[in-house]
């Protein structure tokens, strides 16, 4: 399958690697069809591209990168309340990123994305009793060496 992106040009995609949002993402409902596409030159950010909307990409990044704490609150639980279902060893956590010039750049830790790698489904939940917020620093420890996520890139 072939997708048209502004920022990646036109993508043949694996039409298996389709990550499903069945309720869209928070502020783009109507978006429930994403690939992820790995940023060149680095692990830690990867795109969230739309598979409708050309010029939506949101780059994300893996929490446990640099969170390792996180989250504080079970997130399977939270995963099950927003509809997810499979085993929690198939669940990715990802964090939307905000890169602004000029400010340190932020992660929203308080509404994470969580992918079923195993059926390619996922939905963005915010997390309830939680300290994080929707803009926090995001700072990558020098050794960082997994993967931006667990889903393959296409």
């Amino acid at each position: 399958m072939q997708i048209e992106s502004t920022r990646f040009g036109k993508l043949d995609i694996d039409e298996h690697k389709i990550i499903a949002f069945p309720k869209g993402l928070i502020g783009f409902a109507d978006e429930k069809s994403f690939v992820m596409v790995q940023a060149k030159n680095t692990d830690t950010v990867a795109w969230l591209q739309s598979t409708k909307t050309a010029n939506l990409a949101l780059p994300v990044v893996s929490v446990h990168q640099f969170a390792p704490n996180y989250p504080d609150v079970p997130l399977d639980a939270a995963a099950e309340r927003a509809g997810l279902q499979g085993s929690p060893d198939d669940m990715a956590a990802l964090v939307v990123l905000c890169a602004t010039p000029g400010v340190p750049a932020t992660v929203n830790l308080q509404a994470p994305i969580i992918v079923d790698a195993a059926s390619f489904t996922a939905v963005q939940t915010i997390l309830e009793g939680t300290k994080y917020t929707t803009r926090e620093i995001f700072v990558v420890p020098a050794a960082a060496a997994q993967p931006a996520a667990a889903v393959a890139a296409p």
